[in-house]
């Protein structure tokens, strides 16, 4: 990048002016341009020093003074100052950085702004009794930023769990830290969560194993004659089979799924043997042999098996 010129803001661009290798001449010209867009990227930058940093919280802009808030690699004491900005944002995107004292994160939580305090629920260093009062927040957005936040306990969490809404179901259903009982609770209780929580990775094996039982058996208005590939709940199926370390007793259960669509997502997972894809590469449906082709864990033996029997026309795909 060369001084005293317009740039053209592009995804190259933004890396290199994002990156912590970025040139210290390249960076205080970006402090320094007249752009707002690059001096908002800039103010991202991993290495950005506290100079340019100081310089940047006094930013005209609320854009950039914004996004200088959100950057976790600044002094704290300048986070906190721009926690008491004049600009809504700017506020917003402080409560969000981790580095926030939790003096402050006390006091934003009563914030009268409700996008402040659904900042404050997502950070996630925010102390559990900040969470277990955001949890009772009157703005279902909030309560809904506490079910995300992976430092919310399992009790909170199963409290959240019971809530009418279902946005604040699924983000239960999403969060790492949710137990399994919680999970078996929104399975049976929550439609809307289904198929989130089938993809929690505190999902036990029993539990998934009698998930993969029960979406085998045809849905309502559903009989025998419905085609094998659409048959049953299929994306349930496919949920399980893009999970990661699939157990042996999983893929088992998959590997001769009636659903073509199900075999395909199971193709592609990394928990796979040469042995399990090389049935796969015989499989009848050419999906199915494509995805065995482009999994790293297949042999070249069953590559080339899979090849033989046909993949698909790309160039029809492509259309």
């Amino acid at each position: 990048m060369s001084n005293y010129r317009f740039i053209e803001i592009n995804d190259e661009v933004r890396d290199q002016v994002s990156s912590p290798d970025l040139d210290i001449k390249e960076m205080e010209y970006c402090v320094l341009s007249s752009q707002t867009e690059l001096r908002e990227i800039v103010a991202t930058n991993p290495k950005l020093t506290d100079q340019f940093a100081r310089w940047m919280s006094k930013d005209v802009e609320p854009l950039v003074r914004a996004a200088l808030s959100r950057n976790t690699s600044i002094d704290p004491k300048l986070i906190l100052d721009l926690s008491q900005d004049s600009h809504l944002s700017v506020i917003s995107a402080a409560s969000e950085n981790p580095n926030l004292s939790s003096t402050r994160l006390s006091e934003l939580a009563t914030h009268r702004s409700y996008i402040v305090r659904t900042g404050v629920a997502a950070n996630p260093n925010a102390p559990g009794e900040i969470l277990e009062k955001l949890a009772k927040d009157s703005e279902w957005g909030v309560r809904r930023s506490v079910a995300k936040n992976n430092s919310a306990n399992v009790a909170l969490l199963d409290s959240l769990s019971k809530e009418d809404i279902s946005e604040i179901q699924i983000a239960v259903a999403e969060n790492p830290v949710t137990s399994m009982s919680t999970l078996q609770k929104l399975w049976d209780n929550s439609a809307a969560a289904r198929n989130t929580v089938i993809k929690n990775p505190n999902c036990t094996e029993s539990f998934l194993l009698e998930a993969i039982k029960g979406a085998l058996q045809p849905s309502e208005g559903e009989d025998e004659t419905w085609d094998d590939d659409i048959r049953g709940d299929t994306t349930v199926r496919q949920n399980i089979a893009e999970r990661e370390n699939l157990s042996r007793a999983l893929i088992d259960a998959l590997i001769n799924d009636p659903s073509h669509y199900v075999r395909q997502r199971l193709a592609s997972n990394l928990s796979l043997t040469a042995d399990d894809l090389s049935k796969l590469a015989l499989d009848s449906d050419e999906s199915v042999r494509q995805a065995v082709v482009e999994n790293p864990n297949t042999s070249n033996e069953s590559k080339a098996a899979a090849t033989l029997l046909g993949l698909p026309n790309k160039e029809f795909d492509d259309e």
